[in-house]
């Protein structure tokens, strides 16, 4: 059974992403005129306002550029203490994540993590929720 979480926010756009999770495939939006990543996705690019796009498969792997420890619940599916991350994807974007297997303690700026998936349920279903941990052999 999957791991009750958030409601998702929901919109065509990140319908789309999360339509790629199932699948288990990690695609952020990219404007097809300038190159440069949407995310959170959206219709328009905020660079050089052209509404073509693409939905990039990324490669899964980033460094960390900073982190935060929750000592406050915001939301009862995770509670007190939960950490996040802000990592910078080797393609450029940055994407806020949950660390796995590896704990607040051990994380340091620069740190390289690669892609894992874990489960997830809210209102709209079932899905695959991309979070990142120690790199993979």
């Amino acid at each position: 059974m999957a791991t009750p979480r958030p409601i998702r926010s929901m919109d065509p756009y990140a319908e789309q992403f999360w339509s790629y999770t199932q699948i288990k495939e990690f695609r952020l939006q990219k404007c097809s005129e300038c190159g440069k990543f949407r995310w959170p996705p959206g219709p328009t690019c905020d660079r050089c306002l052209s509404d073509e796009f693409e939905w990039t498969l990324m490669a899964g792997r980033g460094k960390i550029l900073s982190w935060t420890t929750f000592h406050r619940s915001y939301f009862p599916e995770y509670p007190a203490p939960h950490t996040t991350i802000v990592l910078e994807l080797d393609e450029g974007p940055l994407f806020a994540a949950y660390p796995v297997k590896i704990g607040p303690e051990d994380l340091s700026e620069g740190m390289e993590l690669s892609l894992r998936w874990t489960d997830g349920l809210d209102e709209f279903g079932d899905y695959n929720l991309p979070v990142f941990g120690p790199l993979t052999e």
